[in-house]
Parts: structure tokens; C-alpha cells; sequence
């Protein structure tokens, strides 16, 4: 359920050099949003700041008992808050990881002493900026970590958009995702974005084949007459004319 935060957040020690290789050079941390100053900080503007270590637990939601206990090693969150000058207007803070993933705290519990942004973990160096939050589960842990953004509307991160509590804090006896569920009141699986298949190129419509073109039959003669029609209309013509001239004799003799 909850593998890409697993992936994200025991992602244990990396390799001692991460902190000078050229990605970490590149990269920025801005600080943005309902401030009097905005924050662009390179990784060796963050390193030059005092640091701070505190000793917590990295608990995710779907494997509750395993735990990344530990010291971890960086700058308290608010001491960048308090550079950058929240507006009094500000009541949540929004984090932003460079993968897209996000989570939340309320301007009150970012301001708290021991929240971090470690880039060291028992003594070792991170491969990135850590949000640290003692106490909350790990889906409030981000890792990446690139913007921070505050904001005066009730803003929501990735898992606390679909369900999880805000709070994400650790109750005492939760120790499998069922007591986790029961504890949360969420439901069983958390939805996963799903993307609707792209429609396949449209094809052109197949026609269907032409009926068979039959001949039109031609109208035959009438089997009952063996002149043409023409042959009938001469004879009978000629019968006509006969008995007129035969009628005329007689008329002429009878006058006689």
C-alpha cells in the first residue's frame, strides 16, 4: 500500500561521497510562499548553518515494525522559517520532494525545536535533505526534499489527501497495518492513481461488401402469340379494308 513511501524513506545509508557529488551541488532548496524573504539555498549554504542532531524514529505505515532508529544530523526546520519571516496570515507549511511527492505540518508543529532537516543519519551523510519529524509516521518523513511552501489555506500532502490522518501521530499499540487501519479509519487500500489507456489510433471504417449486383431479368413475350404485334395490326388492317370496299359494291349494284 504504502511501497513508493517505503522506497522514499528506507532508503538507509548511501555511499559516503554522496554529499559531493555533482547532483548535490546542483541542488537547491527553496523556501517560498507566505514569506517577507524567500529562500534559494545551495547544499553548501545549508551545511554552513549551525547544526542540530536529535535521536527519533523512522516508522512507515506499511511495516510498522520496522524502525530506522537513530541520530539524525542537520537544521532545524524553524531556524529557516525564522530567516525567511512567515506571514502571520501562513497556517500550514507544504513540502515538496524533487520525484513529486508532498506532506504537510502546521506552522505550529514546524516551528517545534526538534524538527530537522537532516542530511546526516548516525553519523553518516544522506544522499539528500530529510525532513525529520518525531513522533509522526513516516509518510510526514519526506525525503528529496526541494520546496517548502507556506501557505494560509488547509493544504494537504499525497497520503493525507486520500485519507491518512494530518496529525500522523504515532498511538501507542499500533503495531500492524490492521491496528494502523483501525487507529486511521481508513479504508483497507489506499486508491492508486490509475491512468486511463490512451484510445487506440482510430481505424478507418471497413464497408461492408456490396450486395451481389444481379442482372435486372428482361420481360419475355407472352408465350401465347406467335406474330409480332405489328403483323396483327397489318392483317387486321387489311380485312377492314376489304370489307369496306366489298360493302361499297353492293351498295352500288342494289342502286342500280
Amino acid at each position: 500500500m504504502l511501497a513508493i513511501v517505503s522506497l522514499a524513506y528506507y532508503n538507509s545509508i548511501p555511499s559516503a561521497s554522496s554529499a559531493d557529488s555533482t547532483s548535490v551541488q546542483e541542488w537547491r532548496l527553496i523556501v517560498t510562499g507566505l514569506v517577507d524573504k524567500s529562500l534559494n539555498l545551495s547544499w553548501a549554504e545549508i551545511v554552513a548553518i549551525p547544526k542540530t542532531t536529535v535521536n527519533a524514529a523512522l516508522i512507515c505505515v506499511d511495516a510498522p515494525n520496522v524502525r530506522m532508529s537513530g541520530n539524525w544530523t542537520g537544521i532545524k526546520l524553524r531556524t529557516l522559517l525564522e530567516e525567511a519571516k512567515p506571514s502571520a496570515d501562513a497556517i500550514k507549511v507544504g513540502f515538496y520532494a524533487a520525484d513529486g511527492y508532498s506532506t504537510d505540518l502546521t506552522i505550529e508543529t514546524a516551528m517545534r525545536d526538534d524538527i530537522i532537516l537532516a542530511y546526516e543519519y548516525n553519523g553518516n551523510p544522506l544522499n539528500d535533505l530529510r525532513l525529520v519529524v518525531p513522533g509522526k509516521w513516516g509518510y510526514k518523513w519526506i525525503s528529496q526534499l526541494t520546496v517548502i511552501q507556506l501557505v494560509n489555506y488547509n493544504f494537504l500532502g499525497r497520503w493525507e489527501s486520500q485519507g491518512y490522518p494530518d496529525e500522523a501521530d504515532i498511538a501507542p499499540g499500533a503495531q500492524s497495518l490492521k491496528d494502523l487501519q483501525s487507529l486511521f479509519k481508513i479504508p483497507p487500500s489506499t486508491p492508486t492513481p490509475t491512468t486511463s489507456p490512451s484510445p487506440s489510433p482510430s481505424q478507418p471504417p471497413i464497408a461492408s461488401p456490396a450486395p451481389s449486383q444481379q442482372p435486372t431479368p428482361t420481360p419475355k413475350a407472352p408465350q401465347g402469340l406467335s406474330l409480332p404485334i405489328e403483323a396483327v395490326y397489318a392483317t387486321a388492317a387489311s380485312v377492314a379494308i376489304v370489307i369496306v370496299v366489298f360493302g361499297v359494291i353492293v351498295i352500288r349494284k342494289r342502286a342500280k
